[in-house]
């Protein structure tokens, strides 16, 4: 189903808003912990990897007092937004996938590239973020960022799926969701922001080691990779609900160059 059908059900939803049967929220963050639960490997294979990466580059810089000027470099910013980007896109595919049977349009669909699009629109979403904490209220820089990204935020599971895609079309096909969107994203900021000064305490209580804050480091974007899984799956649901998504199905044998 197009983006353009999907925005002609929406139109027809919001006019009988008593007719809309969107999912539970706290339903889908159950699935999206048991959807995470069955899908470690393929979790940890990405995020072990992210969470490696950070500890290195903050062992290396912290070790030598030449690179100090590098430690808070806005490009450290850029290369994380852009890495989360490609994480999301990953598990936005494997949640639309969840339950799809074995077919070449799944498995082209789960073996795709990240869409540039994708890549952008998630980037620019991360380093807006970024941009607004620097804001002198904390709370407040969390709220403003979390009320524009929901306006939009379908946009990223239409590209993760290979559905054309633009923000006014985005806004369309979320616009019934708005609650479940800021929520969503509004939540996973909140435990984001708990998890800052949750994590400077327990380096405190750690051993006095050159590798704390390289460890310290790993822990946030361990805790970055598990939060964007909830927030990838629930989106995943969301726009299958709101665009009448369906995965793809065999047609007629699984694998037709077998044949």
């Amino acid at each position: 189903m197009t983006l353009g059908v999907a925005c002609g059900k929406l139109r027809t939803m919001i006019a009988r808003p008593h007719e809309s049967d969107a999912p539970s929220l706290g339903l889908v963050l159950v699935k999206a912990l048991v959807f995470w639960l069955r899908h470690q490997g393929v979790f940890w294979l990405m995020a072990l990897p992210i969470a490696g990466l950070a500890a290195a580059i903050t062992y290396v810089l912290e070790a030598n007092q030449a690179l100090v000027d590098w430690r808070h470099h806005w490009g450290w910013d850029f290369l994380f937004a852009l890495i989360y980007a490609m994480f999301l896109d990953r598990w936005i595919k494997e949640a639309l996938l969840e339950v799809t049977h074995p077919c070449e349009e799944a498995d082209a669909l789960r073996g795709s590239t990240v869409a540039l699009r994708f890549l952008v629109f998630a980037a620019a979403l991360v380093l807006m973020a970024t941009a607004l904490a620097l804001l002198p209220h904390v709370e407040l820089s969390a709220v403003l960022w979390t009320a524009a990204a929901s306006l939009f935020a379908l946009m990223l599971p239409a590209l993760a799926a290979g559905e054309p895609s633009s923000l006014r079309q985005a806004f369309a096909l979320g616009r019934p969701l708005q609650i479940h969107l800021f929520l969503l994203l509004g939540g996973a900021v909140a435990l984001w922001l708990l998890a800052d000064p949750g994590l400077a305490w327990v380096a405190g209580h750690l051993p006095d080691r050159p590798w704390n804050a390289a460890a310290l480091a790993g822990a946030h974007q361990l805790v970055d990779a598990l939060l964007l899984t909830f927030v990838g799956y629930g989106l995943a649901t969301l726009f299958r609900e709101a665009a009448d998504w369906r995965q793809p199905e065999p047609d007629g044998r699984l694998y037709r160059r077998m044949h």
